[in-house]
């Protein structure tokens, strides 16, 4: 299978941009911790669950569809002003990765006491943000318009 310049190019932004997320998920709220998981603690098997749904399996398969279309449509990186404008699209329509975050920090925060314990709850460090839409509708539109973006550069 060989790729062309525009997959490269949204697979080289997407990389960067999963990277970020997994990474900032693991630090901010432990997503990652099977060990706690593994050993039975609902709170961690919780987010555990909900970071492989929301922040693997969803944006993953968003991925291969938006790389796909890439595929079949003939998008071409010329060394021009359309052809920035293209490259510009590309690279922000991968952006959307940082909206699944957001989804997952809207059910974490919105639902505390499922994904957190009552000690983590009143830790400085862990800071609840309880409001739900807060998080919800700018990680919506963060999917919405990366993919939008990408949908208008298939037609540029």
């Amino acid at each position: 299978m060989s790729l062309n310049d525009s997959q490269q190019l949204f697979g080289f932004f997407f990389t960067i941009y999963f990277f970020i997320i997994i990474d900032r998920s693991h630090v901010m709220y432990q997503t990652w911790d099977t060990y706690s998981a593994w050993m039975g603690k609902t709170h961690n098997l919780n987010r555990l669950v909900l970071g492989w749904l929301i922040l693997v399996i969803l944006p993953i398969t968003h991925f291969a569809i938006l790389f796909t279309l890439l595929g079949l449509f003939n998008v071409t990186l010329n060394p021009t002003i359309s052809g920035v404008i293209i490259i510009i699209l590309i690279s922000i329509s991968s952006f959307f990765t940082f909206g699944y975050f957001r989804l997952y920090e809207s059910l974490v925060h919105g639902f505390p006491v499922k994904f957190f314990t009552y000690e983590d709850q009143t830790r400085e460090t862990t800071k609840i943000r309880p409001h739900f839409l807060a998080h919800f509708i700018p990680g919506i539109l963060y999917v919405i318009l990366s993919t939008l973006l990408l949908v208008i550069t298939l037609y540029l």
